[in-house]
């Protein structure tokens, strides 16, 4: 189903259900306690109707008014079928006002008529627990009166905006309600002292209302206002460092992508040097990339450094005589002792740089083994950087399939075998058993192919197809 189709249907939804509970409400106000001073009452709601037209805007399609005082007065003076009467009639001045939309209607009568009923009903109860004198009563009432009033209609408010604009609901709350509750309660504390005067002079009392309501409305608008200003300001400047940081980022990218290239083309120029591993490196950086997302690494930093490492770990034989190097026998003692310290000379020319010193780190320790035989430090288990640990079954397993001067490569199944018999001696057991999972994919690839560097890293060119955790 379509998104927009899904957040229509949860807008109506919402906006069904709520005039649902505010009709229920409605007519129970009535039932239980049908109004008197009907003169009285109808003067109430003619101030809080006049009054609702004077809203005030907020920033994501919301809006608050005084009216919200007017029912609070009417629940005071006539009960919960007074805050009803005074609700329905501002939702519906609040229509003819409006582009007429039935929604809206429906939508603002049932959240005014079930906050103002819960509101009247709470007050109700209260009087029969607590026994206060009249004017303190009146003002801890309009206070407590205000605070339900308040509560209901904006997390419902809140709750429309959220499904209309896409806003979270927390968002829409704290961004246009969350605070005005001082402004109401204090509002609450006005209607509760313009109760005591209504109860003094009846009717003639409006004239006496309507300037502190006035007052209240323009306090609340220029909140608004100044707030509003600072809201879109930093708005803007959010927008503005999201561009920034894009822009950052895309730069970053391309750098990156960038020196990849470059290392890239230094493993061509040691392919050149040394032929019989020609493509070794790209392949073996390719594979190491398969064994680490079995593994469960994912993020791009780690992916990055094991590329790096697997495609830069013999950059040490740039120091080693080709007369060695280059050697189509044995080797002797004395020459194996100069090869192996290729390791350690890859290492310090990689750090040297420093966003190369985390490959550096696996370069070092290339040749190292799980049961801590290798070289050069020795390193043993889990202090072998998992990197190194990742590299070397994929630099064994390509050793083991291509043609050497002195030999002639073996097939997948032998190499693997191979790597099965040294797991936990030569070997991570758990690597291995990525390997496992890994070597079906490897098996049908072409011993010994070129894997021509690509400018492009390699990690966003393979391994998206590649299947599964091998342990976890």
């Amino acid at each position: 189903m379509p998104e927009r189709l899904r957040s229509f249907r949860r807008d109506e939804a919402f906006i069904v259900s709520m005039f649902a509970a505010g009709s229920a409400a409605f007519t129970a106000a009535f039932l239980l306690q049908p109004p008197d001073a009907l003169f009285g009452l109808a003067s109430v709601v003619v101030l809080a109707a006049l009054s609702e037209r004077l809203p005030v805007k907020l920033y994501f399609g919301g809006q608050v008014s005084i009216s919200f005082a007017g029912t609070l007065l009417a629940i005071l003076l006539f009960g919960p079928a007074g805050g009803v009467t005074a609700a329905g009639a501002v939702a519906i001045v609040t229509y003819l006002m409006s582009e007429r939309r039935p929604r809206k209607l429906i939508f603002n009568f049932g959240h005014n008529s079930l906050s103002a009923f819960v509101a009247g009903m709470a007050l109700v109860g209260l009087d029969e627990v607590f026994a206060f004198g009249d004017p303190a009563r009146a003002l801890l009432w309009g206070a407590v009166g205000a605070g339900i009033l308040f509560t209901i209609d904006a997390w419902a408010v809140s709750g429309i905006i959220s499904l209309t604009s896409g806003r979270s609901l927390r968002a829409s709350y704290r961004e246009n309600f969350g605070w005005l509750l001082p402004h109401y309660v204090v509002l609450g504390l006005v209607v509760g002292g313009l109760a005591i005067v209504y109860d003094q002079l009846g009717v003639a009392a409006i004239l006496v209302l309507a300037l502190p309501l006035l007052l209240s409305r323009y306090s609340i608008e220029q909140v608004v206002e100044r707030t509003r200003d600072n809201v879109l300001r930093l708005e803007r400047s959010n927008d503005q460092l999201h561009h920034a940081y894009v822009e950052i980022r895309d730069m970053s990218d391309e750098l990156r992508d960038a020196y990849t290239g470059t290392l890239e083309s230094l493993v061509t120029a040691l392919d050149v040097r040394d032929q019989e591993t020609r493509g070794h490196s790209v392949r073996v950086a390719s594979h190491s990339l398969d064994l680490a997302k079995m593994l469960g690494m994912n993020t791009e930093e780690e992916l990055i450094t094991i590329y790096r490492g697997a495609l830069m770990h013999d950059v040490g034989k740039i120091g080693v005589p080709d007369a060695i190097l280059l050697k189509p026998a044995k080797l002797t003692d004395e020459e194996w002792e100069f090869m192996r310290r290729h390791s350690a000379l890859g290492y310090r020319i990689l750090a040297q740089v420093p966003y190369l010193r985390p490959a550096a780190k696996i370069v070092l320790a290339h040749h190292e083994r799980w049961d801590g035989d290798g070289y050069p430090r020795r390193l043993k288990g889990e202090n072998i950087p998992p990197g190194a640990r990742i590299f070397a079954i994929a630099d064994t397993y390509d050793a083991i399939i291509s043609d050497r001067p002195y030999r002639q490569g073996r097939s997948p199944d032998e190499a693997r075998d191979e790597i099965l018999r040294c797991a936990g001696s030569q070997f991570d057991p758990m690597v291995v058993e990525a390997f496992e999972a890994a070597f079906p994919m490897w098996r049908e690839e072409e011993p010994g192919a070129v894997t021509h560097p690509l400018y492009l890293p390699s990690w966003k060119k393979r391994g998206a197809d590649a299947s599964g955790r091998a342990a976890s």
